[in-house]
């Protein structure tokens, strides 16, 4: 069961703003789901805008650009949110300015193979959170009938994605127009909640003059609710169709898409631009003012702060990369953004778990999953390191949504248990 929250447009829905150059960039090798780029530059290397300095290593890996020019001043271990601290290439930009990239000519006479060459050379991924590589997401073994944009951004304080649909909805559908000349998929869905009410109303005109060249589209105005920008969840709600334990949405002849990695492959294939910068929402109660602002990929977080664009009105006793139900606590404002980074929150109160009680077999947890899974028992079985047990009880199907802790009466830390579990089990 989805957890609801208000209909209504979030307070910090507010209009874009640029940062340009930070005087350092990190970064990390591991910015999507698979095997850590393979560094292609040496130290003391001058590289330009958008010159790969890492490439590919392996289908299921992308490639990483620099976000300036700039010099390799060093190659090392740093700050990573997910990683705690990874292997990392930092530069100094030379120059502070805005560089134009140049339009591609002939964008229309692309074939399927040169846009995915197009999207992989440009270290293109998946930028709803999971940053899963998209050339390979848009290689599916299997034919896609459905395709579904995913503009349901539903955490807590995240606006990055609403703000992107208000502010770059005709480059989205680009984006949207040249996955479709990949998948070929039969129909496509834009999906979007009701709380997004400046966003609807451009989704409304656009939907009205039907510009574009799109199979049977659609537009969904779902209720608001947690977690429904999740893919599997999308897809029930949507096509009622049930992504089997352990399967993909193509598995049902479905593929979600972001609507930031709409707008990605986008500039990728109209202006070359590989992915070096991104939206990114930065909201809580102890920042003087919520903002929308476009960071470089690598840009540190102290780095807004020691310029001015960002500044505190009470001292933050708990900072988290993403949103308040799955986002990740940081010990300090050295990470750095990343590819797959939408939002990082300031929180006044420490809005620590609190000590654990005993499960008292109430049952909340398993009406509230989303999953329809039963986390008491993965838990019994992880806190006994019986991790096989564990996946038999569906611990890999897992989303890590946190409903269950945030719904259990005595506070069982029960996704960390889950998590710990997902990591173990032998593969």
């Amino acid at each position: 069961m989805l957890k609801v929250t208000k209909s209504e447009e979030p307070k910090h829905n507010l209009p874009c703003e640029k940062f340009l150059t930070p005087r350092k960039l990190y970064l990390p090798l591991s910015q999507h789901t698979g095997k850590p780029s393979k560094i292609c530059v040496n130290l003391q290397d001058t590289v330009e805008r958008g010159q790969a300095i890492a490439v590919e290593d392996g289908f299921i890996s992308s490639r990483l650009h620099a976000p300036e020019k700039a010099k390799i001043i060093d190659i090392c271990e740093w700050y990573h949110p997910v990683l705690k601290k990874a292997k990392c290439i930092v530069m100094e930009p030379i120059e502070e300015q805005e560089h134009k990239f140049t339009p591609r000519e002939k964008v229309n006479n692309l074939d399927k193979e040169a846009l995915l060459k197009i999207i992989t050379d440009n270290g293109i991924v998946g930028m709803g959170g999971a940053a899963f590589p998209t050339h390979v997401k848009l290689s599916p073994p299997k034919k896609i009938e459905t395709l579904i944009i995913n503009g349901c951004e539903c955490e807590p304080y995240l606006n990055s994605d609403s703000r992107l649909m208000t502010e770059k909805l005709d480059e989205i559908f680009k984006g949207v127009e040249v996955i479709c000349r990949i998948i070929e998929p039969k129909e496509v869905i834009f999906a979007v909640e009701d709380n997004k009410t400046e966003a609807i109303k451009k989704l409304h005109l656009v939907f009205s003059i039907k510009k574009y060249k799109l199979p049977n589209l659609t537009l969904k105005i779902l209720k608001t609710a947690y977690p429904q920008g999740g893919e599997k969840q999308l897809i029930y709600f949507l096509k009622n169709r049930k992504v089997p334990a352990g399967g993909l949405p193509l598995d049902v002849g479905c593929l979600v898409h972001n609507v930031a990695t709409c707008f990605a492959i986008y500039e990728a294939v109209y202006f070359d631009k590989p992915l070096i910068e991104r939206l990114v929402t930065f909201a809580g109660d102890a920042l003087a003012q919520p903002k929308n602002i476009w960071v470089k990929i690598g840009t540190p977080i102290y780095e807004l702060f020691d310029k001015g664009i960002l500044r505190f009105k009470n001292e933050p006793r708990k900072i988290i990369c993403g949103g308040p139900m799955m986002g990740i606590a940081l010990d300090n404002l050295n990470y750095p953004v990343l590819k797959g980074t939408g939002g990082f929150l300031f929180l006044s109160e420490n809005y620590s778990l609190g000590e654990e009680g005993p499960c008292i077999r109430c049952g909340s947890c398993v009406r509230e999953c989303p999953m329809s899974l039963m986390p008491t028992l993965i838990d019994l079985a992880a806190r006994n390191e019986n991790w096989q047990l564990a996946a038999i009880y569906g611990s890999a199907d897992c989303i890590e949504c946190g409903i269950c802790s945030y719904v259990c009466p005595t506070r069982r830390w029960l996704v960390q248990s889950i998590k710990q579990a997902k990591i173990k089990t032998p593969k």
